[in-house]
C-alpha cells in the first residue's frame, strides 16, 4: 500500500463522496441565506441561520459517537448525507409551493447542521482503514487543500447560478450531490477489526460518553492539543465576527476586497495543505502550536496598524494556519487513539474547541464598541500567541514525535479500561 500511494478505490470513493459532500454543504448554506434575504426574513433569520449551522454539530457529536463502532463508520456517513438530502428536499418542495415560513428553513437547517455530528467525527476515523499508516498525513492533506478550493469554486459558481436561474433552482442541484456521496461512501470496503476488550463489551451508553470525555482528559498529547484548540479558536472569532467592520470603518474598504481576502484565506489553506501532501511531518504537535503562534501574531500585527497589505497577510496566515492545524489534529488523533474510540474523541475535542467561536464573536463584538475593532482582533491575536507559547514551555506535545503517538495510544487505553 506504501510504495502505490493513497489513490486506491476506497480512498478514491472517499475523496470523490466528500468533495460532493463539501459542494452540496457549501451550497446549501449560501442558498438558505440568499434565500431568507429574498423572502424578506432579514438579520434576524441570518443571524438564525449562522447560529444553528455550527452549534449544533458541536454539541450532538460527542453524545452520537459513543454508539459508533469501526465496521460501521460508512452507515453514519451515509445516514448523514441521506439525511440531508431529504431536509433540502422538504424545503424545496415547501419553496416552490409558496410555503416557507422562518420556523421550517431554521429548524431544517438545525437537523442539517446536527447529523454533522456524526459525518465529521465517522469520515476522519475512516482514513487510517483505507490508507496505510505512513500515509495517514498525506490523505489527510489532500483532502484539507481540495476542500478549500472546491468550497471557494461552490461559491462563485452559486452566486452566479442563483442571479440567472434562482435560488430554488439552484438548490435543486444539492439534492443529487447528497444521495451521490452517500452511493459513494457505500462502494467503500474496508476490514473493520471490531475488536473491543472485554472491559469495554459490557460498557454501557452513559459509561462509554463518560469514558470519551476520560480519555480526552488523561491523554498526554490530546488534552494539550484540546486547550490549544479552545484558545485558538476563542482567539480568532473576533476576526471572523469583525473583520467586514474593520475594513470598512479602519481601512475604508468594500465587499471587493472582502471577497479579494476570502479567496487569499482559501489559497493559504490550499498552499500549506499542499505542501503537507509532499512533507513528511516528524512533531506534529509542534506544527500544530506553531502554526497557531504565527496566526495570532499575525492578527496582533494587524489589528495594531491599519494597512491593507497586513491584512491579506492575516488572511493567508490564517488560511495556512487552518490545514497546518486541522491536518496534525487529525492524524495525532488517527495515530494516537484506539480505532473505536477515535470517533467520540474527535467529536469531543470539536465540541469544546466550537463552542468558543460564538463566545469569543460576541465578547468580542461587545469589546469592539468601546475599544475599537483593531485592538479586538490584536488582543484576539495576542492570546492566541501567548497561549501557544505557554503549551510549548510547559508540555511536552511540541516534542513529541511520530513514534510517540501509538506508545500513547497504548498507555492511554490502558489507563481507563
Amino acid at each position: 500500500m506504501r510504495a502505490q500511494g493513497i489513490w486506491k478505490r476506497n480512498f478514491t470513493y472517499l475523496f470523490v463522496s466528500k468533495m460532493g459532500k463539501i459542494t452540496a454543504d457549501s451550497l446549501t448554506f449560501n442558498c438558505i441565506l440568499w434565500l431568507l434575504v429574498l423572502e424578506g426574513k432579514g438579520a434576524i433569520g441570518t443571524a438564525f441561520l449562522i447560529a444553528v449551522s455550527f452549534v449544533p454539530q458541536a454539541i450532538v457529536g460527542p453524545f452520537i459517537t459513543p454508539m459508533m463502532r469501526p465496521n460501521q463508520l460508512k452507515f453514519w456517513m451515509c445516514f448523514a448525507d441521506l439525511t440531508r438530502a431529504i431536509i433540502i428536499f422538504v424545503i424545496l418542495i415547501s419553496y416552490f409551493n409558496g410555503f416557507s415560513p422562518l420556523w421550517l428553513i431554521i429548524a431544517g437547517m438545525l437537523l442539517h447542521s446536527a447529523t454533522g455530528g456524526s459525518y465529521e467525527p465517522a469520515s476522519v476515523s475512516i482514513i487510517p482503514k483505507l490508507v496505510h499508516e505512513d500515509l495517514i498525513q498525506n490523505a489527510n492533506a489532500t483532502i484539507q487543500s481540495a476542500g478549500h478550493v472546491v468550497r471557494i469554486g461552490t461559491v462563485t459558481v452559486c452566486g452566479i447560478m442563483i442571479a440567472f436561474v434562482g435560488v430554488g433552482y439552484t438548490m435543486l442541484v444539492i439534492v443529487p450531490l447528497y444521495i451521490l456521496s452517500a452511493l459513494l461512501v457505500l462502494m467503500i470496503t474496508y476490514r473493520a477489526e471490531d475488536i473491543i476488550d472485554k472491559g469495554k463489551k459490557g460498557l454501557s451508553y452513559r459509561k462509554r460518553l463518560i469514558r470519551g470525555f476520560s480519555l480526552v482528559r488523561k491523554h498526554h498529547i490530546l488534552f494539550p492539543l484540546a486547550i490549544f484548540c479552545v484558545c485558538s479558536n476563542f482567539a480568532a472569532a473576533p476576526w471572523e465576527a469583525l473583520s467586514v467592520i474593520y475594513l470598512t470603518e479602519d481601512l475604508h474598504s468594500g465587499p471587493v476586497i472582502y471577497s479579494l481576502i476570502k479567496v487569499t484565506t482559501a489559497a493559504g489553506a490550499f498552499l500549506m495543505g499542499l505542501i503537507l501532501t509532499k512533507m513528511k511531518v516528524n512533531r506534529y504537535g509542534l506544527l500544530f502550536i506553531g502554526a497557531g503562534i504565527v496566526d495570532g501574531m499575525a492578527f496582533f500585527i494587524t489589528g495594531m496598524n491599519a494597512l491593507l497589505p497586513l491584512v491579506f497577510l492575516s488572511a493567508f496566515a490564517l488560511g495556512a494556519a487552518i490545514s497546518a492545524v486541522n491536518v496534525p489534529e487529525h492524524t495525532m488523533i488517527q495515530l494516537s487513539v484506539k480505532a473505536e474510540d477515535q470517533p467520540q474523541v474527535y467529536a469531543i475535542i470539536n465540541m469544546i474547541s466550537y463552542l468558543m467561536i460564538p463566545l469569543g464573536a460576541l465578547i468580542g463584538g461587545y469589546m469592539a464598541t468601546r475599544y475599537g475593532s483593531g485592538y479586538v482582533i490584536a488582543a484576539g491575536g495576542l492570546i492566541e500567541a501567548v497561549s501557544g507559547i505557554c503549551l510549548l514551555l510547559f508540555t511536552k506535545i511540541g516534542k513529541v514525535e511520530r513514534s510517540d503517538l501509538t506508545l500513547e495510544r497504548d498507555k492511554t487505553t490502558l489507563n481507563t479500561t
